[in-house]
């Protein structure tokens, strides 16, 4: 049995290496990660955007404790129909530009994918675009904001009021 890697630093990628493919080879290289649209952007650019704050949130007993790595999230959220295609559509997307990549001789494509907070709708995709098979590709996923604390309403009010007692 192998050790998980460390909890990433501040600012880095956390890259779940069940779906890292040996880069060891001619192959060009799939870059998708997640993250977090109110984190801010991510960082290198990426030339295929997906964004999919406009589907359905799990629900919050499903959400709490769980992020998209949970099987169970993932299965529920791939339960829906909107999800599926969806995820077909990114699929289909994904892979035009990768024609276009190979064409034009590019040897590195970077895919963003994002939901509102990067720790379920956009990790559970990217975990099953990380299955997906992209001939011709190394493929490697990362999650940035997966693990990152959210702030609890409480912290967010105090700092709010602390702002207007300063005027």
């Amino acid at each position: 049995m192998t050790t998980p890697p460390p909890p990433p630093e501040d600012g880095d990628l956390f890259v779940n290496t069940n779906h890292t493919s040996s880069t060891e080879n001619d192959l060009p290289t799939l870059f998708i990660s997640s993250y977090g649209h109110r984190v801010g952007p991510l960082l290198p650019t990426a030339q295929v955007s997906i964004d999919l704050r406009n589907l359905p949130n799990p629900p919050k007993n499903l959400r709490t404790g769980q992020t998209g790595l949970s099987k169970a999230l993932r299965d529920y959220l791939f339960s829906m129909d909107e999800v599926q295609r969806r995820f077909e559509e990114v699929i289909t997307r994904i892979s035009s530009r990768l024609q276009e990549a190979r064409e034009n001789g590019e040897d590195q494509i970077r895919v963003g994918v994002c939901c509102e907070l990067g720790k379920h709708r956009s990790v559970a995709v990217v975990e099953e675009l990380g299955k997906t098979r992209f001939p011709g590709w190394n493929v490697v996923v990362a999650h940035r904001d997966v693990h990152l604390k959210r702030s609890n309403q409480k912290d967010r009010s105090r700092r709010n009021r602390d702002l207007n007692d300063s005027d």
